[in-house]
């Protein structure tokens, strides 16, 4: 059976690429031990459009969609920006009609590109699934880059060494019942509201790792809480110690790479459905509580330490 994302979009004229497709309808080929399942793998195969700096001319990322013509777009973006339309390709619907009318050679794609963004929105609009809003609702932004989170983060420019593992949930789901192993550490990263936003360990597992709590902005995509990063840090940045490692300032973060999105993204009851090999490989290997422990969990621990910082 199609996956709900896969068949919205299909309905709505917006067929999305062929090896998209297969992931979300959880191939064989994606549900390993390495890869967690097909709907993991999604979010990984996601994350390299979220991480790239947007383009207004560029038009790459259009191809998480199947056959859209890539190069009839980028010539059009670059007349679009030379008249005047910063976004080039992106939000077209809302160019002016004379931006419009200076790329009506290029009618069909215009066409295509200015009912994009309302297609987009009209297919979200009618997911009913959790895992479906969130990856849509990254999806759609990857396509408009209108990210509205006050926390913003720049992108990684070159990929970390900091994988995207799917047993990363096991020191996390550890955090989350106060548990932290010796030789490690946990960093709070509190926003500009004065709330946690992400949580780091360190020397658990690999370095560096992060959980989102609260949405951030990363290439203009609202990460969602749930989703798994790696950081780097300002040179020379500090902050106050706490009971287990550092609360740090977001300004702290020169840069973020989206990894993929966890099972904590989800609600409990919905992780067997979004998640399914990898959540069930997380029962098998007897991880603390992945099918009780939420976010809100995570939370109060991250909030816990803040509190306490020196």
């Amino acid at each position: 059976m199609a996956h709900e994302v896969v068949e919205r979009l299909r309905e709505h004229g917006l067929p999305l690429q062929a090896k998209l497709i297969e992931m979300l309808d959880e191939h064989p080929s994606h549900r390993t031990e390495r890869r967690g399942c097909g709907y993991t793998q999604a979010t990984r195969f996601l994350s390299t459009f979220v991480n790239r700096p947007a383009s207004a001319q560029d038009a790459s990322d259009l191809d998480v969609f199947a056959d859209w013509p890539l190069r009839e777009t980028g010539y059009l973006a670059a007349i679009m920006v030379a008249s005047g339309w910063r976004p080039g390709w992106r939000r077209a619907d809302a160019a002016p009609a004379d931006v419009h009318a200076g790329v009506r050679q290029y009618g069909d794609v215009l066409d295509a590109l200015r009912s994009l963004g309302p297609r987009l929105r009209a297919a979200a609009g009618g997911l009913e699934r959790t895992e479906s809003r969130l990856f849509a609702a990254m999806l759609r932004q990857v396509i408009e880059r209108d990210a509205i989170s006050i926390d913003a983060v720049a992108p990684m420019p070159c990929k970390p060494e900091i994988g995207s593992c799917s047993q990363a949930e096991e020191f996390f789901l550890e955090l989350a019942h106060g548990r932290v192993r010796r030789g490690g550490s946990v960093n709070v990263v509190v926003g500009r509201a004065g709330i946690p936003v992400m949580i780091e360990k360190m020397n658990l597992g690999e370095s560096h790792s992060a959980i989102v709590l609260e949405s951030i902005a990363l290439a203009g995509v609202d990460l969602p809480p749930g989703s798994l990063c790696a950081l780097a840090h300002v040179a020379g940045a500090s902050g106050a110690p706490t009971a287990n490692g550092m609360r740090l300032p977001f300004e702290a973060i020169a840069s973020a790479r989206f990894l993929r999105l966890t099972t904590l993204a989800v609600a409990p009851v919905d992780r067997q459905r979004a998640f399914s090999a990898q959540f069930e490989a997380q029962l098998r290997s007897r991880m603390l509580s992945p099918a009780s422990t939420t976010l809100d969990d995570l939370r109060a621990f991250a909030h816990g330490e803040a509190a306490r910082a020196a």
